[in-house]
């Protein structure tokens, strides 16, 4: 599946997908949705996610799961990067 990926404003951790060439203004989204994501600029587009495949920074299975069911997926990503001092 490939899908766009948008950001919400209000809060950079919240993320809204959606299968490539949605248009996110059309979502019919329920009164639940977090009002963090009523507000969102484009981070991703085109990325390809597979069941099969890991993704470091997406559980993508779950992602899938929801645009599969809702038409969109509310989610957040999260990479971590350990440094080390001298």
């Amino acid at each position: 599946m490939i899908i766009d990926i948008y950001t919400s404003t209000k809060d950079g951790s919240k993320y809204l997908s959606v299968e490539k060439g949605t248009k996110v203004e059309s979502l019919e989204l329920p009164d639940s949705v977090d009002g963090d994501l009523l507000t969102l600029s484009p981070f991703k587009t085109r990325l390809e996610i597979n069941k099969s495949k890991m993704h470091k920074a997406l559980e993508q299975n779950d992602i899938i799961r929801q645009i599969e069911t809702n038409g969109y997926a509310a989610h957040g990503s999260k990479i971590v990067i350990q440094l080390a001092k001298k």
